[in-house]
């Protein structure tokens, strides 16, 4: 699952080995004195430059190759990856049985690097310096040829580790010193207090200790990255706002594919009215903090939207180790559907159980008309008939009315709307239910202006749920209060009926899908209640006391214009 970006096309740095990371262009001094160490050294260099699919050439002798040829073919690597390496005895290359020319050996330098540098692939050299003993100006010779091979080292950019006798003396070896970024020993690395510049780098000491905790945990990685492939909810992985990798569900989800979407901001592909929510999100996570589930609309490849849910939690991913974020997201539209229908079939449902009592309030209306017609015919005119046939026909009319929302379909549109006028129509609707238990319905005590930001169906299904339920909760005679009151800028609804309560040790388990006090419940009217004023930013809480009564209590957030 690697993620092609300019980064790893073309990195500032390159891999030591494989766990130390140094400048590409460094030129690193190497005193050995063990010749153990200096041999699982030079093998841990080339090994790392392998793995990395880098140029290696060593310079050296042909003894101390062929033990590093047998360690590598012991490490796994194929005879191709060994004859890739290109080696040169040292006693050649340094032209050891000659008086020392630095300008010949730099030609030697760069004769063998400038065809691997065209190349354009990234080069690591191994170097055991040799020269003829007893020759005179030694540190002169030295200080122009390391002085020169620095400054091709910076300019191509390759790793360069030169090996020297510890046996030399202080003032040639304070000299090299000025032309290596770093002076290595068996176990160590440092920079160098005699290079001007400051490169830093741990030890490489830890190198092979590191080897079978650096392939546990690979293997690790494996094991998550593919149960992150095949999860059936999607993944995004993103680094400082900008993804790095979306998983098969994901691009499912999007309908585009991996490299489309690889490099793009969070923000392309997230509605505007959600980047805040986002934002958040991703703050409280920095901060240490839990961040809740967060529904948001994804723009898809068509530009439709799609309403999602996601969680997101601080994540290390590859190279990416700083502000990386994973972030699981449910696709909503299923659940949505599954709300509508809910609602709808709740509906439905109180529809017809309301049928009968509306028929019966129907009907008194109907009597009354059919014999103040009569009267009219006889010529009864002492009253003001027609008055009344009027306002009969209003509360027929009205009633009728009410009952057809509860079989429209759920829409999502929202306005301004007065709460204690639309608890009014749902009240004259359910009076007739409640009239036939001899159950009063008080809504007298309702603050009038108060306007609520709302899908006025939807609101009314919540009182009609509500409401209802009280109906139903009281045994014999009783009431079911309504009050509505403005308090810290939100509109209070309270529905309190006197009926048997609800257990407490139910009490929980309210709002659950299929769990009802109910013998024929199924406890989709208290779900879904939660859910619309969920989705109205307010809140809907509960008291119960088994044998006194219930209390609902519904919040929601006042228009703007109503404050």
């Amino acid at each position: 699952m690697a993620i092609v970006n300019p980064e790893n096309i073309l990195n500032p740095k390159v891999a030591f080995t494989k766990n130390i990371n140094i400048t590409n262009g460094t030129h690193i001094l190497y005193l050995p004195s063990d010749p153990e160490k200096y041999i699982e050294n030079v093998t841990s260099f080339i090994s790392s430059g392998l793995t990395l699919g880098q140029a290696v050439v060593i310079i050296d002798q042909r003894e101390t190759f062929e033990r590093i040829v047998q360690r590598l073919s012991h490490k796994g690597f194929s005879q191709e990856q060994i004859d890739s390496i290109i080696f040169i005895e040292n006693d050649e290359f340094y032209q050891s049985s000659e008086i020392m020319d630095a300008n010949s050996l730099l030609d030697n330098f760069s004769d063998l690097l400038e065809p691997l540098v065209n190349s354009g692939v990234p080069i690591r050299v191994w170097g055991k310096i040799t020269w003829l003993p007893g020759q005179c100006c030694l540190m002169e010779k030295l200080h122009k040829y390391e002085g020169a091979a620095d400054d091709f080292i910076d300019k191509t950019k390759c790793l360069t580790v030169c090996a020297y006798d510890p046996n030399i003396s202080s003032t040639v070896l304070m000299e090299i010193m000025r032309h290596h970024q770093y002076i290595m020993s068996d176990t160590e690395l440092a920079v160098s207090g005699f290079y001007k510049r400051e490169k830093l780098a741990p030890s490489i000491a830890m190198e092979e200790n590191l080897e079978s905790s650096i392939s546990r945990l690979k293997d690790i990685q494996k094991l998550f990255t593919a149960f992150i492939e095949e999860m059936p909810d999607s993944v995004f992985i993103t680094s400082k706002d900008v993804i790095v990798h979306i998983n098969k569900s994901g691009l499912k989800l999007m309908g585009q594919e991996l490299i489309e979407l690889v490099g793009k901001s969070i923000w392309e592909i997230t509605e505007i009215s959600s980047h805040n929510l986002i934002k958040d999100t991703f703050n409280k996570i920095k901060s240490g903090k839990t961040a809740l589930p967060t529904e948001i609309k994804l723009i898809k490849l068509d530009q439709l939207t799609v309403d999602i849910e996601f969680v997101s939690f601080p994540f290390i991913f590859e190279d990416y180790l700083n502000d990386t974020v994973i972030t699981i997201v449910r696709d909503l539209r299923e659940r949505k559907e599954s709300e509508k229908l809910a609602i709808r079939n709740e509906k439905l449902g109180i529809a017809g159980e309301l049928a009968a009592s509306i028929a019966h309030e129907i009907r008194n209306p109907l009597t009354a008309i059919k014999g103040f017609l009569k009267l009219a015919k006889e010529g009864f005119s002492k009253i003001d008939i027609y008055s009344i046939l009027d306002s009969e026909i209003d509360r027929i009319e009205t009633i009728a009315s009410e009952l057809l929302v509860l079989g429209k379909p759920v829409s999502e549109k929202k306005i301004r709307s007065d709460i204690s006028e639309l608890l009014k129509s749902v009240c004259t609707l359910m009076s007739s239910q409640a009239n036939m238990r001899g159950i009063h319905v008080d809504y007298t005590n309702l603050e009038p202006s108060l306007f609520i930001h709302c899908n006025e169906e939807q609101i009314k299904q919540v009182f009609i749920n509500l409401i209802k339920n009280g109906i139903e909760a009281i045994e014999s005679t009783g009431s079911v209060d309504i009050l509505v009151y403005a308090q810290n800028n939100h509109a209070v609804i309270k529905i309190i009926d006197n009926g048997k309560g609800i257990p407490a040790h139910i009490q929980h388990k309210l709002g659950e899908p299929f769990y009802s006090t109910k013998e024929k419940g199924t406890g989709l009217g208290i779900m879904v209640c939660y859910r619309i004023i969920e989705q109205h930013n307010g809140t809907m809480e509960f008291s119960s006391k088994e044998g006194e009564g219930t209390t609902f209590i519904i919040n929601l957030p006042l228009s703007i214009s109503s404050l």
